[in-house]
């Protein structure tokens, strides 16, 4: 088994590269590059299976993709000594929240859609480059949860910019009756969402949102923030079927989609994560959020998943059509499984909830049981999310099987997500350059914490990251 030391230099030398690529770009990450020149690339390839051209971040930067990659460089540069990965993560969020953020939405440029175009230095637009359509604007779309660290990061440099961020969120909401918002909006507009265009209501953005008022209103107050937050917190609580679970959308279209009871517990953990950082200034809303979350977590459970087969559920819907998630081989809007056990492990810790546990250790072991196909090139942040459970269940339970697992699935992830003479890792496996997209961050987060643990144990600097939900 591969010394914890070797994973850590090979994560190390990934993040020097990186470091140096963001060097002509005020310390951004550009989101493709050469994964042994390190230099972005000025042809794009062809997107992989599964992936749409559309949420690729051209001759950009990303910093939703970016986050879990510089929260690792920040516990290394404390387990390493090493400053510069430190000095690097500040000189990225620095330039990014003076020079990037100020759009006359509030928004900001990252996420699915939108990022920072290093070449033009301006707001990137995916879908014009994609298409290409001039007439589409830039759209916000959250992608993932942005973390409470960001957060406060982003207040420390400009707590305007988190509370224009927050009135920004408005713009979700679509006019008109019935409420109904999107989990798109117009970026570089003051405008909203006519009803006429779909709207992709999905329950977890909703949380996203949520989650993000909160930690404003904790940090950077204004008023009308806790009114939007009830907004969103409304709109899914009257929608929401007898056993606690939710539907993907509102206007559900696909023939598989349904129910979603990993959206619903995505919408639970960001509740009960928000809730104290409203609790002194309205404790009933609190509680209020305390006691949806445990709804949802029941409607969450009472799918029909079969932990002992290795069945995870993505969707389902009542006349018993499944659309279970893989392990390794993810594509747009069908999550590995892993994806959803970091979330099930982090409610556990907010609850005690065991079968959220259970849950998330039946992940564990098929992820540990699990070949990576050849076929199909699997995204990085199959494996980094793996790895990242794998990691967060030795941290909670100090089951040396955990540890063991992850330290063997750190072995054999770099025969799939690295070429022999490249430092950065592979987008996915099967292809031949770094993309941000496909969640390599995910991969060098899972790679350093699971090193880290057997070597430092519960003194790991680096924290578990919970964003992908």
């Amino acid at each position: 088994m591969t010394n914890p030391n070797v994973i850590l230099d090979r994560v190390c030398r990934a993040v020097d590269r990186l470091i140096e690529a963001s060097r002509p770009y005020h310390g951004l990450f550009p989101s493709m590059l050469d994964p042994r020149t390190g230099r972005m690339l000025t042809e794009i390839p062809d997107p992989i299976e599964g992936q749409r051209p559309w949420d690729r971040a051209y001759h950009g930067s990303n910093l939703i993709h970016d986050e879990p990659t510089l929260l690792t460089m920040t516990g290394l540069a404390a387990a390493l000594g090493r400053r510069h990965y430190a000095q690097a993560v500040e000189r990225y969020l620095d330039h990014f929240v003076a020079h990037c953020t100020n759009t006359p939405s509030g928004l900001f440029p990252w996420g699915e859609h939108s990022y920072w175009d290093l070449a033009e230095d301006r707001i990137g637009n995916s879908f014009a480059v994609a298409r290409p359509d001039p007439d589409v604007p830039p759209i916000h779309d959250h992608l993932r949860q942005a973390p409470l660290w960001l957060w406060q990061a982003i207040a420390e440099r400009d707590p305007d910019r988190l509370a224009r961020f927050a009135a920004g969120l408005d713009w979700h909401i679509k006019d008109g009756e019935p409420v109904e918002y999107s989990r798109h909006a117009f970026l570089d507009a003051s405008a909203r969402q006519g009803r006429e265009q779909p709207s992709c209501d999905f329950p977890r953005h909703s949380g996203f949102y949520i989650f993000d008022l909160a930690a404003a209103h904790h940090l950077a107050p204004e008023p009308g923030q806790l009114e939007l937050l009830r907004r969103f917190l409304d709109y899914w609580w009257t929608r929401r079927e007898s056993d606690g679970v939710l539907p993907v959308q509102t206007h559900d279209t696909d023939e598989v989609a349904g129910l979603a009871p990993s959206q619903t517990l995505s919408l639970a953990c960001s509740l009960l994560e928000a809730a104290p950082l409203v609790e002194s200034d309205d404790p009933e809303l609190s509680v209020e959020m305390n006691q949806r979350a445990a709804t949802y977590i029941e409607g969450f459970l009472a799918a029909p998943h079969d932990l002992d087969a290795g069945i995870f559920l993505l969707l389902y819907r009542r006349d018993g059509t499944r659309k279970p998630m893989p392990i390794y081989g993810s594509a747009y809007g069908v999550w590995p499984a892993a994806y959803i056990g970091l979330v099930a492990l982090l409610t556990h810790r907010l609850t005690g909830n065991g079968a959220l546990l259970r849950w998330a250790a039946a992940v564990a072991r098929s992820s540990a049981a699990t070949a990576f196909p050849d076929n199909v090139a699997v995204p990085a942040m199959d494996a980094g999310l793996s790895l990242g459970l794998m990691a967060d269940l030795f941290d909670l339970t100090g089951d040396e099987r955990y540890l063991k697992d992850g330290l063997a699935l750190a072995d054999r992830a770099p025969e799939a997500c690295f070429l022999p003479d490249a430092d950065l890792p592979l987008g996915a496996s099967g292809i031949d350059w770094y993309e941000s997209q496909m969640g390599p961050g995910f991969l060098l987060h899972g790679l350093a914490r699971i090193a880290l643990l057997a070597k430092m144990g519960p003194d790991c600097p680096i924290p578990a990251d919970y964003t992908a939900r």
